[in-house]
């Protein structure tokens, strides 16, 4: 019994270090993801307008039935938004079809 307590106190260091917070995120991480962030928002609002746009039905007579259909819109689109703002952070914007760096080439009329 006395062997099992020094061991466990030998391992709880190992164990509580994964417990560390992360460093705190570079101006330019940060700038990247509000970015990211306001790309994915722009894209939300655009495609869920008619959603957005619904008034609060609080104290109407049957407000309280609940529409799944709608929760499940909305909770897809959340997800959605969110996945877009996690694949931007980690691959970088990629919305623009030409790759930074790579030149463009101009068009050529071949008569013959």
């Amino acid at each position: 019994m006395t062997t099992r307590f020094p061991l466990a106190l030998g391992l709880l260091p190992a164990l509580l270090a994964g417990c560390a917070m992360p460093p705190p995120a570079t101006p330019s991480q940060q700038a990247e993801a509000a970015s990211c962030t306001a790309q994915a928002d722009a894209a939300y609002q655009a495609q869920n307008e008619d959603a957005l746009s619904r008034t609060s039905q609080n104290g109407l007579l049957f407000a309280p039935v609940p529409n799944h259909v709608f929760d499940a819109q909305r909770l897809g689109s959340l997800h959605e938004r969110d996945s877009a703002i996690s694949d931007c952070e980690q691959n970088g914007d990629t919305t623009s079809a030409i790759a930074p760096g790579t030149p463009i080439v101009a068009p050529q009329i071949v008569t013959q």
